[in-house]
C-alpha cells in the first residue's frame, strides 16, 4: 500500500527500546522533508488527569512513580471510565494532532495504558482480551518484543518478577492486536533497519 502519512505507535515492555527507535525513526523521517510530532499523550489521561492524584491517595500509592496494585473490587470498574477517557481524548486531541503532521509517532499507545491496568488490578483479566480490541487503533502499530533477561541488563527500574509479568501480559496483547512485531534482543540500529523496512513497505516511496 501507498500511504504517505499517518499515526505509527511503538508498544512493548518497559526497557524494550521505544524511545530509541522512536527517535531513530524521527530523525529518519525528518531526513525525507517529513513533519514529525513525537508524543507519549496517548500513554496517559486526559480528562481523568485530575483524578489521578486522588485514585493514588484511595490506594496509598506515592505521589510519584508506580502506582500500588489495586484489590478493591469497585476499582477494578476503573477501566470503564478509562475506556471513555481514552476516545475522548482520541477524536478530540489526537486527531486533530494528526491533521497537522505527516507523521505522529506515539511512544506507547492505548493499548499500553490497557496493559498496565490488567497489571495494576484496575481491569478484570476476563474483560482485557475483549476490551483492548475495542480502543482506538494507529495507522501502524509496532512491538518491540524483548526478554525480561535482557531488559535487566540496560536498566533495573523494577524488580524481575514485574519484567516477567509484563512479558506475559504482552504477549496476550500481541495475540489481541494486530502489531509489527519486532524482535528487540538485538543491537538498535539492526531493530531500526527492521522497523524501517516495515515502514517503507507500508508507505511506499516516502
Amino acid at each position: 500500500m501507498n500511504h504517505k502519512r499517518g499515526l505509527i505507535s511503538f508498544s512493548g515492555i518497559d526497557g524494550a527500546g521505544k524511545s530509541t527507535q522512536i527517535k531513530l525513526l524521527a530523525e529518519y523521517l525528518t531526513s525525507k522533508g517529513k513533519k514529525i510530532k513525537t508524543t507519549e499523550e496517548m500513554f496517559g489521561y486526559w480528562l481523568l488527569k485530575p483524578v489521578i492524584g486522588l485514585l493514588r491517595k484511595t490506594t496509598g500509592s506515592l505521589p510519584d512513580g508506580p502506582i500500588k496494585r489495586n484489590k478493591n473490587f469497585f476499582l477494578k470498574l476503573w477501566f470503564i471510565v478509562a475506556f471513555i477517557d481514552i476516545w475522548l481524548s482520541f477524536i478530540f486531541k489526537i486527531l486533530p494532532m494528526r491533521s497537522k503532521y505527516d507523521f505522529v509517532i506515539a511512544d506507547r499507545f492505548y493499548t499500553d495504558i490497557w496493559a498496565n491496568l490488567v497489571y495494576y488490578g484496575y481491569l478484570p483479566n476476563r474483560m482485557f482480551s475483549f476490551s483492548v480490541k475495542l480502543l482506538p487503533k494507529p495507522d501502524a502499530a509496532f512491538m518491540l518484543q524483548v526478554k525480561p533477561k535482557i531488559v535487566l541488563r540496560r536498566e533495573e527500574e523494577f524488580p524481575p518478577c514485574y519484567y516477567n509479568e509484563q512479558e506475559k501480559i504482552y504477549a496476550d496483547l500481541s495475540d489481541q492486536i494486530d502489531f509489527n512485531i519486532v524482535g528487540a534482543n538485538r543491537s538498535p540500529q539492526l531493530v531500526f533497519e527492521e522497523i524501517k523496512e516495515k515502514i517503507e513497505n507500508y508507505y511506499g516511496n516516502l
